[in-house]
């Protein structure tokens, strides 16, 4: 997945109801130059940075997220390798739970609004 792709996905992970004009607004992005970004036109330097800074902006708002970004920036300086491997694998199967269970959810909740 490119670095755009990932940047929208993260996005609309984060705002996943706003409209091309809420998107719009939010960035500084036209709307039109939204629009075709979001359906595959590639982004300049400047439309990344945009993104990523509302993601940024919108991450911050979590207090835990500060804590979290330190405690990493601490733990890349001071464990050993083995120490970080431990604690990546941890976070790796944490975020591999909590997308299973998305799935299982979402999988759940379609059937039910089938039958």
């Amino acid at each position: 997945m490119t670095l755009q792709k990932k940047t929208i996905q993260r996005y609309r992970q984060l705002f996943p109801n706003d409209t091309l004009r809420e998107v719009s607004t939010r960035t500084g992005i036209q709307i039109t130059r939204v629009f075709r970004l979001f359906h595959g036109k590639n982004m300049k330097v400047g439309e990344l940075e945009a993104f990523e800074t509302v993601i940024t902006n919108k991450i911050a708002e979590n207090p835990s997220f500060s804590r979290l970004s330190c405690a990493v920036e601490s733990a890349s300086s001071l464990l050993t390798n083995d120490e970080l491997k431990k604690i990546a694998d941890y976070v790796e199967r944490r975020i591999s739970h909590k997308n299973f269970a998305r799935g299982y959810i979402s999988t759940t909740q379609s059937n039910l609004s089938i039958a």
